[in-house]
This record gives C-alpha cells, sequence and structure tokens, in this order.
C-alpha cells in the first residue's frame, strides 16, 4: 500500500514541476514540459486553462486541441506553433508572437490579440468572433473563412492576407475604425 501511496503524493507534485517548467525562459525546457504534459492529458483536460504563461517560450511547440480558456499568453513567443482546433477562448495573447502559427479552426471567441504578431498566420476557419485585434500585424495571414463577426480590427494590418470567405457583421471594426 504504501508504494501506491507514494505514487499518488508525487503525481500533483510532478505537475506542479511540470507547469512551473512551461514558464522556463528556455524553449527546450519549456517545450519538454508540454510534451509531458501531453503525454498525460493534461494539456486537454483543462489543466491549463486560466494560468498565467505571460512571456512564454513556446516557439514551434505542439498543441492541438489543448484546452488553454483564458490562458494569459501576453508576450508569448509562439513563433511557428501549431495549434490546430486549440480552445483559446478569452484568452489574453496581447502583444504574443505567432509569426508562422498554424491556428486553423481554432477558437479565440473573446480572446486579447492587441498587438499581436499574426505575420503569415494560418488562421483559416478560425472563429475570432468579439476577439480584440486592434494594432495586430496580420500581412500575409489566412483568415479563410474565418468568423470575425464582432471582432475588433481597428489599426489591424492586413496588407496581402487572405479574406476570402471571412464573416462579418454590423458589430465588426475594420482597420479604419468603420463598421
Amino acid at each position: 500500500m504504501k508504494p501506491l501511496r507514494s505514487l499518488l503524493e508525487r503525481i500533483p507534485r510532478r505537475k506542479a514541476a511540470l507547469l512551473q517548467d512551461l514558464r522556463h525562459a528556455d524553449n527546450a525546457v519549456a517545450l519538454q514540459a508540454l510534451r509531458r504534459l501531453q503525454a498525460s492529458g493534461w494539456t486537454q483536460d483543462g489543466s491549463l486553462c486560466g494560468l498565467d504563461f505571460s512571456k512564454a517560450q513556446w516557439q514551434q511547440a505542439r498543441l492541438a486541441r489543448a484546452s488553454l480558456v483564458s490562458v494569459n499568453l501576453g508576450r508569448a513567443r509562439l513563433d511557428g506553433a501549431y495549434l490546430h482546433a486549440t480552445d483559446l477562448r478569452g484568452a489574453g495573447l496581447d502583444g504574443a508572437c505567432l509569426i508562422y502559427a498554424n491556428m486553423g479552426d481554432v477558437l479565440l471567441v473573446g480572446a486579447g490579440l492587441r498587438g499581436a504578431d499574426l505575420r503569415h498566420a494560418h488562421l483559416a476557419a478560425a472563429d475570432l468572433r468579439e476577439a480584440d485585434l486592434r494594432d495586430a500585424d496580420l500581412r500575409g495571414a489566412n483568415l479563410w473563412q474565418a468568423d470575425l463577426r464582432a471582432a475588433d480590427l481597428r489599426g489591424a494590418r492586413l496588407d496581402k492576407t487572405n479574406l476570402n470567405g471571412v464573416r462579418c457583421d454590423a458589430r465588426t471594426r475594420l482597420p479604419d475604425g468603420s463598421a
């Protein structure tokens, strides 16, 4: 019985250590922690929801279908990250670097992406309803069939952005401030 108790006591400590490693300044350490969390199912069970990972170094992270509701990833480095179908509803990504990130089918409803660098990001069929994209850099991004209803794009840069099939409504604020 003692070995089982010992194992059960170590699980929370292991998880806490991995969560701490996600905040590590070394990208390799952070990615190793992500892989271990994924192996335990902790990236999809809500364990990361609402946590603060501001300034995280998650370049090239593989987080498809992760549950990251209301996480703070402000000013985080997510260059080239694979976030397909990840749930980022209400997440804070202000000032985050998402250059070349693959975010197809991602849920970003109500997310804060103010000043985020999304150059060449793949956001096809992304749900960006009510997202704050003010001053975001979306040059060369693919927003094919993205949902931008009630999104705020004031000051956003959209040069060479694929906007085919984008859904907008009267509440959508365009880069020039018009609706």
